[in-house]
């Protein structure tokens, strides 16, 4: 049974789920690959656990993930599907890819909202893509970047506002628009220049000290 800690993390995964549900790219992964239809006879040979999207959404709402690791490990499994099936230079590859940071860039906050670190995952769960090793060969530079995000929920709307503007008006790439009922801006920390990054971070640690977590809707 899921503790009271790890049942708000699951509550996270699933609003984390939902979206890049509501993405409108996200419709190859949103619910199980159609190989009968598709004509894709080798599919089920090559891939030996199907997942998706709209499956993990369903498991979340049953309650049949235990922890978030659980969750993290079947959407891991989405885009490592999507990477073993199609060639490297196809647009599936590639949109994996792109979701495949997208996650860990949320996951990060899941972990950092809730006391936990990338050292929590276990290495089972880790992708074995590229992307993935280079996050294990990262390790310390990701850990500050959690500790980062995890900073930042800290702040309050004022304090938020500043460092939005600021990445607005040095690195706008580094936001990103999040379509859903209530119009969210979410923060790619890998993509914030080491000059920028450091500012912020500077600028969090004068502002979090003393500081309680806010609450999150």
């Amino acid at each position: 049974m899921a503790t009271p800690k790890q049942e708000q993390a699951l509550k996270r995964m699933l609003k984390l789920t939902n979206a890049l549900i509501s993405r409108n790219d996200s419709i190859p992964f949103r619910e199980p690959v159609d190989w009968r239809g598709l004509e894709l006879w080798d599919y089920p040979k090559i891939v030996k656990k199907m997942m998706d999207l709209g499956t993990v959404k369903r498991k979340l709402e049953r309650g049949v993930y235990q922890t978030h690791q659980e969750a993290a490990a079947d959407i891991r499994l989405i885009w490592e599907n999507c990477q073993l099936y199609n060639e490297e230079e196809s647009d599936f590859f590639y949109l994996s890819k792109q979701f495949s940071k997208k996650f860990e860039d949320r996951y990060r906050k899941v972990l950092a909202e809730f006391g936990d670190s990338m050292e929590d995952v276990p290495a089972s769960f880790n992708s074995t893509t590229d992307s993935s090793k280079k996050q294990a060969a990262g390790a310390m530079a990701m850990d500050k970047k959690s500790k980062f995000s995890e900073k930042l929920f800290r702040l309050n709307g004022m304090e938020l506002g500043h460092v939005i503007q600021t990445i607005e008006s040095k690195c706008p790439e580094a936001l990103e628009d999040i379509p859903s009922p209530t119009p969210q801006v979410e923060i790619n920390v890998d993509t914030l220049p080491s000059p920028v990054f450091k500012e912020l971070e500077a600028y969090l640690q004068e502002k979090v000290p003393n500081k309680k977590k806010r609450k999150l809707n």
